[in-house]
């Protein structure tokens, strides 16, 4: 898995994400996160107030799509979350979000 990735959003606008090893993000800060299969595809874009919590969907995106990677990007302004968030899914369409 490369350490760092970008993902391109509707706008335009790309964002680079930082790999959590063994899918801990290891930080109380918030931001966005994405999780990838082994592949590269976004299964999932989220956004949170503590990316402690980016894992709370691991388990499932591992068994039901095969996730292999989280990903994550410190982000503390609430609305900048957000609009980064609502970007990604706009463009990438993850098939975890479509059921979320």
């Amino acid at each position: 898995m490369k350490l760092y990735i970008e993902l391109k959003g509707a706008s335009g606008a790309v964002y680079r994400y930082k790999l959590a090893e063994d899918a801990d993000p290891r930080t109380t800060i918030a931001g966005n996160f994405v999780y990838l299969d082994a592949k590269g595809a976004v299964l999932f874009a989220g956004e949170t107030n503590n990316l402690i919590g980016a894992a709370a969907r691991w388990p499932e995106a591992q068994t039901r799509h095969g996730a292999t990677a989280l990903y994550t990007r410190l982000n503390v302004s609430g609305a900048s979350r957000a609009e980064e968030h609502a970007d990604l899914v706009t463009a990438l369409d993850p098939v975890m979000n479509r059921d979320a």
